[in-house]
């Protein structure tokens, strides 16, 4: 365990704790096939994400993936009757302050006959915000083992799948910033933010997933299921030469309540203040 005054980090069975006063705010998972995190608590303790569901079991909380790198799978990882590819954690750095916990990891996406295909840096940042848990994933993939070729595909990015009452089927609901309402009406538009929200445990709760305003705007990839990414190789492959790299960060809010989206606009602007 350490410590601030105010932030811990408790390692516990393959996950890194982050406790706000003695409270968890969510956590790390690290396997021998990747790292994601699970779970993610509203302020009231109120998971959001969901982990491992039976019809996608490589959907791990909040997650990152990419078909097809060099033309290996590195998305349906934790799928049967794909091959065995793998992030593989290599170093991980902890740094506590009085606002919040980062967690530096050093990874290697490898396939599964040993090749090393990219290097990741992904920095995960937890803060305690008023009225929300926030936490921010930046993940930077470098070429330093000779190019690397991303093709255009819809599976992959940086997203989230949520906890399953946030799903429409059980009245759950997907948000824009601009007021659309539903998978028909946001996916594939262009918006700040989403704000997915239900009733969990009784309780209304939501999540906002907000692309950095650093990163390119792209049309969103939502589904009423319960996955909401990130997602800029949908629309455009990319060539990384050798030494080369790119970044995808964006940054997730959890809260308690309902919102018409004045919820999600207030972490939005938040974010872009920080």
């Amino acid at each position: 365990m350490s410590n601030s005054k105010i932030f811990q980090t408790v390692d516990n069975l393959n996950r890194k704790w982050i406790l706000y006063r003695n409270k968890a705010v969510g956590a790390i998972v690290v396997t021998s096939i990747r790292t994601y995190t699970y779970p993610f608590f509203t302020p009231d303790g109120i998971i959001v994400i969901q982990e491992c569901p039976p019809d996608h079991l490589h959907h791990q909380g909040i997650m990152l993936g990419q078909t097809f790198v060099n033309g290996h799978n590195f998305w349906a990882m934790n799928q049967a009757g794909y091959p065995l590819n793998r992030q593989i954690v290599e170093c991980t750095e902890e740094h506590i302050d009085e606002k919040g916990v980062t967690i530096i990891q050093g990874i290697q996406w490898v396939t599964s006959n040993g090749q090393y295909v990219l290097n990741e840096e992904r920095v995960t940042r937890f803060e305690v915000w008023d009225s929300y848990n926030f936490v921010g994933v930046k993940s930077t993939w470098k070429a330093l083992y000779g190019d690397v070729y991303i093709a255009k595909t819809k599976e992959g990015g940086l997203g989230i799948r949520v906890q399953h009452q946030l799903e429409r089927f059980w009245g759950g609901r997907v948000r824009s910033a601009e007021g659309a309402v539903g998978e028909e009406n946001v996916f594939d538009s262009f918006s700040d933010w989403l704000e997915i929200q239900g009733k969990v445990q009784g309780k209304q709760v939501g999540i906002v997933m907000m692309p950095h305003p650093s990163q390119p705007k792209i049309p969103w990839f939502t589904r009423d299921y319960g996955l909401h990414l990130y997602a800029p190789y949908r629309h455009a492959s990319v060539h990384l030469r050798a030494g080369d790299n790119v970044s995808l960060q964006v940054g997730f809010a959890a809260f308690d309540g309902q919102s018409d989206g004045s919820r999600a606009e207030k972490a939005w602007k938040l974010y872009c203040s920080r």
